[in-house]
């Protein structure tokens, strides 16, 4: 499948977009649960440019970190289906992460400076105009845990075709 030229998602206009204003969380918090559906299915498949997303699936709780701010925790759960990158073969990949973000408004989201040192700081997802689109969160943390070189489990590369002496011959080779 070809992946789309332009990766870049309006907010609010994902094919699993879920918005959630921070006005209306309660202060004990709100459970959000999100599936996509088989037209949102199909859609993540192409925008991912996998065969087949067969699954997508989050449980979601908000929290208010103040008037202005959510901290969005739980756990995404989906599968995929991808060619391996040696046999060609439908290869499964099953997804299923923790995850955990704090939601800010933009101007505050655009001021965060990820230390030198600190490899696991995570900036914070961007609101707009008071809303997060918890939906979106979810497809770009699940996209971000499908293989790019998808392999079956038994597949091994076998080279291009040549023999151990031809492959040792062209090792021997200078660089250019």
């Amino acid at each position: 499948m070809d992946a789309p030229e332009d990766f870049e998602t309006r907010f609010g206009e994902g094919e699993m977009s879920h918005l959630m204003r921070a006005d209306e969380v309660p202060p004990s918090g709100k459970n959000v649960k999100l599936r996509a559906d088989a037209t949102m299915l199909a859609a993540l498949a192409q925008r991912f440019g996998v065969e087949e997303v067969a699954d997508l699936a989050a449980d979601i709780l908000l929290t208010p970190l103040d008037k202005n701010c959510l901290l969005a925790s739980g756990e995404m759960r989906g599968r995929v289906r991808q060619l391996c990158g040696v046999t060609l073969e439908p290869v499964w990949t099953k997804v299923s992460e923790k995850i955990e973000a704090e939601f800010q408004p933009a101007h505050m989201a655009a001021q965060f400076i990820e230390p030198e040192d600190d490899m696991d700081a995570e900036a914070p997802e961007a609101m707009q105009d008071g809303t997060a689109d918890i939906g979106e969160w979810v497809t770009q943390l699940f996209a971000m845990e499908v293989p790019a070189y998808p392999r079956a489990p038994d597949a091994a590369f076998e080279g291009y075709g040549q023999s151990a002496d031809e492959i040792a011959a062209e090792d021997k080779k200078p660089s250019p």
